[in-house]
This record gives C-alpha cells, structure tokens and sequence, in this order.
C-alpha cells in the first residue's frame, strides 16, 4: 500500500489538480494538507465563515472519497512574506516526517497565483533530499484550470511528461466539485466550469491516446 500527500493551497485544488486520481488510488493511504486560509481579512466576520465552510467542505470531501481526513496549516494566502514560506516549508517537512509518504503531489511552481507557488516552493524546500526523507520517491506537480495554464514566467508552459488514465474516474471528480466546491465553479467557457474541467481532461486524454487523463510535471522520481 502506497502513502501520498497532496499538499494543495486550498480546497478544490485538490480535486481540480488530482481528483480523478485520487479516486483512482484511494485503496492506498492518502492525506490532504491545506496550506492556507482561504481568506485573510480577520476583520470580515463573513469570510471567516465562509472560511470554515470550505473546511468542513474539504472534510466531507475526504469522506466521501474514504481518505484520510485532511489538515490545515492556515498561513496567509496572498499575504505570504518570504518569512512564512520558510515557515511553511518547516511546518511540511514535519508533516512529511510524520506521515512518511512515497509520492508528493502539489502545485506547480510557475503557477499564475502567489500562494500556489509559495506552497510549491515550501513543497521543494522541505524534501530537499536527505537522508531523513528517502522514503520519499516521487514528486508531481498538478495543474490548476485558471492557474497553470497562465503561468507567471515568460515563455513558460506547463510542460506534462506523465499522465494518469482517469477514463473510469473522472465523472466522479466532476460530480465532488458540483456537489460540494459549486460556489468556486464559473460558468463555461470559464476554465473553471464544469465543462472546461472535463475537456481539459479530455484534451490530456487525448494527447496520449487514452479518454481522460490527468496530467503532471515530473519533480523527482527515485527508484
């Protein structure tokens, strides 16, 4: 039995990125970490609300899915200073010596949004190879619809070089994000409709020979 971590921002990312996945690996032991708070104003009573709302969302998530239950580490979002990036690498890396996980996925780092790439960046810092952290022997970056595809480098593109075959899954990963992250949902052509969701994994699909997929970058891969 495989241990993976998918260490996201926030939930729905980690449906977006790897949801199908998932579903497909679920047999195997799998934990969600959320890097940050989804809002930031502590001031905004509202948003504190709706905050918790996206939690407890995210856990009835990893229900449904039968996942481990998911953590938070709620640091900043779009207030990430380089001093909290570091932080939150420290705070990975002892989640990380905890559960002891074969396979990492998490965001790309050239991602279009600042706490996507901050928790990429603490991803890449905390495994850093060491000998505390050998049983660590792969690493993928997701892609996020709305995200990845406006990457924040020039002439950078995110370049998938391994693809999971979610042809029997992928209606399940589009049924959790209607019933349960509806409200992050934009209507189509938005890339973060339904529809747009389910061609991207198609166009993944396709571009392999294969119904569906969904794509990742290669970090590291030990054998």
């Amino acid at each position: 039995m495989l241990r993976i971590l998918i260490i996201a921002e926030n939930p729905e990312n980690e449906i977006i990125g790897c949801g199908g996945t998932i579903e497909k690996l679920k047999k195997n032991k799998i934990k969600v970490i959320f890097t940050c708070k989804t809002y930031d104003n502590r001031k905004n009573i509202k948003k504190i609300i709706n905050y918790k709302k996206r939690q407890e969302l995210a856990i009835k998530v990893s229900k449904y899915l039968t996942i481990l239950e998911p953590e938070f580490l709620d640091y900043t979002g779009l207030h990430l200073l380089r001093s909290d990036i570091t932080k939150m690498a420290k705070s990975i890396y002892d989640k990380i010596i905890d559960f002891k996980p074969d396979i990492i996925f998490t965001h790309c780092i050239d991602d279009n949004h600042h706490d996507h790439r901050a928790t990429a960046e603490a991803v890449f810092i905390a495994t850093r190879p060491v000998k505390k952290i050998s049983f660590l022997k792969k690493i993928y970056s997701f892609e996020i619809a709305s995200a990845s595809e406006k990457l924040f480098k020039k002439r950078r593109a995110f370049n998938p070089n391994y693809f999971v075959d979610v042809t029997r899954t992928y209606e399940k990963k589009l049924y959790i994000l209607n019933k349960f992250y509806s409200n992050e949902l934009r209507p189509y052509p938005n890339f973060r409709s339904l529809k747009s969701i389910k061609n991207q994994m198609q166009y993944r699909g396709n571009s392999v020979n294969l119904n569906f997929a969904e794509a990742f970058e290669i970090i590291r891969i030990v054998t």
